[in-house]
C-alpha cells in the first residue's frame, strides 16, 4: 500500500509538472497587455510624450486619444499669447468637446481645464464637470484664473448640484482657481480627497471651514489669495495633513487641528497662527512684511526648523528678552533680514532676543541684505547683548556680511558663547537676494570686509574643533 501511495505521489507530481509546463504562457508582447494596464502606463506620461506613443504600433495609433488623463491648456492648444486668449475661447471649446466626445463612456481618471474665465464658458464648464462625474474622475483641475484677475468678482460658480455621492467619494486631487464655492445644504465634504489647491476662490468663512473640516484624509493643502477678511478656524480633525501653505490671504487668524503636520508655509501680513496640536511639525516658513511677534510664534511650540523672511523692520526691540516663551524643539533657525541703516540696532537685538528663546538650537543661518551697511559704524556693542550661552550650537552661517560694527559684534558674541561650534562661515556675498550696490565703478569692499572679519576672529578664542571660513 505504501508503494501505491508513493506511486500516486509521483504520478501527481508528474501531472503537476506537465500541467504547469503546458499552461505556461508564451512571451507577451508589450502591445498585447490588457487595455487597463496600457492606459495606466501611458497615463503616467506627460501629454506630449504619450501623444508620441502613436508611432509605436497600429494599435497605439489612437490609444493616446483614449488615455484616461486629459489635460486642456488653452495657451498651448490655441498657441495664443496669454493676453489674447479670450479671442480663442470658441476654438478651445470646440477642441475640448471633440476630445471628450471620443471619451464618452470611458473612465477618465484625470481631467484638467486651464483657461482664462469668461461668462461664455459657464455652460460648457458645467458640461465638462458633468462629464467628469460620469467618467469617474479622481483628479480634477479647474484653473480659470484670468491673467488680470484683481478687482474681478465674476468667479465661476462651482456646480455642486452635478456631483453625486459616488463622484464626491472618488475625488482624490482637486485644484480650483477663480471659482465661487457655495455649499448646498447637507454637503458632507470630500471624504477621500488627499490634495487640495484653492486659488483666488471666493467663499464664506462658514463654507470654507466646513469643506476643510470634512476632508478627513487630506494630506496636502494650499490656499492662495482666498480672502475671507475673517479668521479661518478648522476645528475638524485632519490627522493625515502633512503639508499646509497659506499665501497672501486676507485673514485675521489661522487655526488648524493637524496633529501630524510636518511642513507649514505662510506668506502675508502678520496674523496670529495656532498650530499647537501639530506636535510633529518639522519645518515652518514665514515670509512677512513686518516683524514676527510672539503672537505668531507661540502657536508653533513644536517646530524643529524655522525660516523667517522679514521685509520691513517694524520690530519689537526686545519682544522675547524676559518672556517665558521657549522653543525647546527648535534645532535650525534661518533668518533673512533686510537691514536699513537706521534699524541695525533693533534688528540685532531682535535676533539676540530670539536666540534666547531657542536653548537647544544647533544650526543658525543669518542672511543680511542692505548695501548701506558696508563698513558702517552702526549697530549695538557686545555688552548690549547681555549674557547668553548657546551650548548646543554647532554650525553658524552668515551671508551678506558687510563688516558693519553691529554685524561684527554679533558674530563675536555668538562665537564667544557657543563652546560646541564646529563650523563658522562668514560670507560677504549676498546669496539669497539682490544687493543694489552704489559701488558702480570699483565694486563693494569685499576684501576689506573679509580682512576685518579674520582680524577680529583671530583675537577671539575659537572653540577647539571649530572650522572657520571667511569668503
Amino acid at each position: 500500500m505504501a508503494n501505491n501511495l508513493i506511486g500516486q505521489d509521483r504520478n501527481t507530481e508528474a501531472a503537476r509538472g506537465k500541467s504547469i509546463h503546458q499552461t505556461r504562457p508564451q512571451n507577451v508582447q508589450f502591445e498585447e497587455l490588457p487595455l487597463d494596464v496600457l492606459y495606466s502606463i501611458i497615463s503616467k506620461l506627460p501629454p506630449k510624450e504619450y501623444a508620441r506613443t502613436s508611432v509605436l504600433s497600429s494599435r497605439w495609433r489612437c490609444m493616446w486619444s483614449e488615455c484616461p488623463r486629459l489635460t486642456f491648456d488653452a495657451a498651448k492648444i490655441c498657441n495664443g499669447v496669454r493676453d489674447d486668449l479670450h479671442q480663442h475661447t470658441d476654438e478651445f471649446i470646440h477642441k475640448v468637446n471633440a476630445v471628450l466626445q471620443k471619451h464618452q463612456g470611458m473612465v477618465v481618471e484625470t481631467l484638467e481645464i486651464r483657461i482664462d474665465f469668461v461668462d461664455s464658458l459657464i455652460h460648457y464648464l458645467d458640461n465638462w464637470i458633468d462629464f467628469a462625474v460620469s467618467s469617474r474622475t479622481k483628479n480634477l483641475t479647474l484653473d480659470l484664473k484670468p491673467l488680470k484677475f484683481p478687482g474681478r468678482n465674476d468667479h465661476y460658480m462651482f456646480p455642486f448640484k452635478l456631483l453625486d455621492d459616488g463622484s464626491v467619494r472618488r475625488l482624490q486631487h482637486m485644484q480650483l482657481s477663480f471659482v465661487f464655492l457655495k455649499l448646498p445644504s447637507q454637503f458632507s465634504g470630500f471624504p477621500n480627497l488627499r490634495k487640495l489647491y484653492l486659488q483666488v476662490v471666493q467663499a464664506s468663512r462658514k463654507d470654507l471651514e466646513h469643506i476643510l473640516s470634512h476632508c478627513c484624509k487630506l494630506e496636502w493643502l494650499r490656499i492662495d489669495r482666498c480672502n475671507l477678511n475673517d479668521e479661518l478656524t478648522v476645528d475638524g480633525l485632519l490627522p493625515h495633513l502633512l503639508y499646509l501653505y497659506v499665501e497672501h490671504c486676507k485673514l485675521t487668524r489661522i487655526k488648524f487641528h493637524a496633529v501630524n503636520l510636518a511642513t507649514f508655509r505662510y506668506d502675508g501680513e502678520f496674523i496670529p497662527i495656532d498650530l499647537n496640536h501639530s506636535s510633529k511639525l518639522q519645518n515652518a516658513y514665514f515670509r512677512l512684511n513686518e516683524a514676527v511677534s510672539q503672537k505668531v510664534l507661540k502657536g508653533l511650540p513644536n517646530v524643529q526648523c524655522l525660516t523667517l523672511r522679514i521685509g520691513w523692520q517694524h520690530l519689537e526691540k526686545q519682544w522675547l528678552w524676559d518672556n517665558p516663551l521657549k522653543f525647546h524643539h527648535l534645532r535650525h533657525l534661518q533668518l533673512f533680514m533686510f537691514s536699513h541703516f537706521e534699524h541695525v540696532d533693533k534688528i540685532l537685538l531682535y535676533l539676540i532676543s530670539f536666540l534666547r528663546a531657542t536653548p537647544f538650537i544647533e544650526k543658525l543661518e543669518v542672511h543680511y541684505s542692505g548695501f548701506a551697511l558696508w563698513l558702517a559704524d552702526v549697530g549695538p556693542h557686545r555688552q548690549d547683548f547681555g549674557q547668553c550661552k548657546y551650548l548646543y550650537l554647532k554650525d553658524m552661517w552668515i551671508t551678506g556680511f558687510k563688516a558693519a560694527r553691529g554685524q561684527l559684534e554679533f558674530l563675536l558674541h555668538v562665537v564667544e558663547n557657543a563652546p560646541a561650534l564646529e563650523a563658522i562661515t562668514v560670507d560677504t556675498k549676498q546669496r539669497h537676494s539682490m544687493d543694489f550696490s552704489p559701488y558702480t565703478d570699483r565694486g563693494p569692499p569685499f576684501e576689506e570686509a573679509r580682512r576685518i572679519a579674520k582680524a577680529s576672529l583671530s583675537t577671539t578664542s575659537l572653540p577647539q574643533n571649530a572650522r572657520l571660513r571667511v569668503i
